[in-house]
């Protein structure tokens, strides 16, 4: 588990595990870049689109927002 990193730490853990810029994350979500930005700069706390965020990234909503389950998606 990795509860003790924060929402922020963990997207841009996630997304550099899967070498992807954060506009190409924005862009899989469908996002825009500075909303993405703003997630990784911890501005963001709950995002609304927290589970295409998750989906871009290739992990689960509940592991992205809380650092519990398992972090890869099904």
């Amino acid at each position: 588990m990795d509860t003790s990193k924060t929402i922020s730490q963990r997207a841009k853990q996630r997304r550099s595990e899967l070498g992807l810029t954060q506009a190409e994350v924005a862009e899989q979500a469908g996002i825009a870049q500075q909303s993405y930005q703003q997630l990784e700069a911890g501005e963001t706390k709950r995002p609304r689109n927290l589970l295409e965020i998750a989906s871009a990234l290739k992990c689960t909503a509940q592991w992205l927002m809380y650092g519990t389950t398992s972090k890869k998606a099904a």
